[in-house]
């Protein structure tokens, strides 16, 4: 059977975010996962580290990432490459911080 092509509108899956959480999967198929993430401020992001490598992209907003030893500084169109097994996390937004991001297993 042949595959579809897919559209998602980002209004609609930041509304699938579910109460006390704060990010939404809305794709997985063989070798690819991607979600949203939106991160209010003091909000925490409680993330561990993956098995996979990860691709974010900053859709809105801006902040900090820490990745391992390194903290840098986010905004709206950062492109973030986290390998497999690193720590990282999304701090310090004064405002919302929109993320997409994707998993390559």
């Amino acid at each position: 059977m042949k595959e579809k092509g897919m559209i998602f509108e980002l209004e609609d899956l930041l509304s699938k975010i579910e109460k006390g959480s704060y990010f939404f999967d809305f794709l997985k198929i063989r070798d690819l996962e991607a979600g949203v993430l939106r991160l209010y401020p003091g909000q925490e992001d409680t993330q561990e580290p993956h098995s996979a490598d990860e691709l974010y992209f900053v859709v809105e907003g801006d902040g900090f990432i820490e990745m391992g030893d390194e903290r840098k500084p986010v905004k709206r169109g950062s492109t973030i490459f986290v390998p497999a097994g690193m720590n990282h996390h999304f701090y310090g937004n004064k405002k919302e911080l929109v993320v997409l991001y994707m998993f390559a297993e």
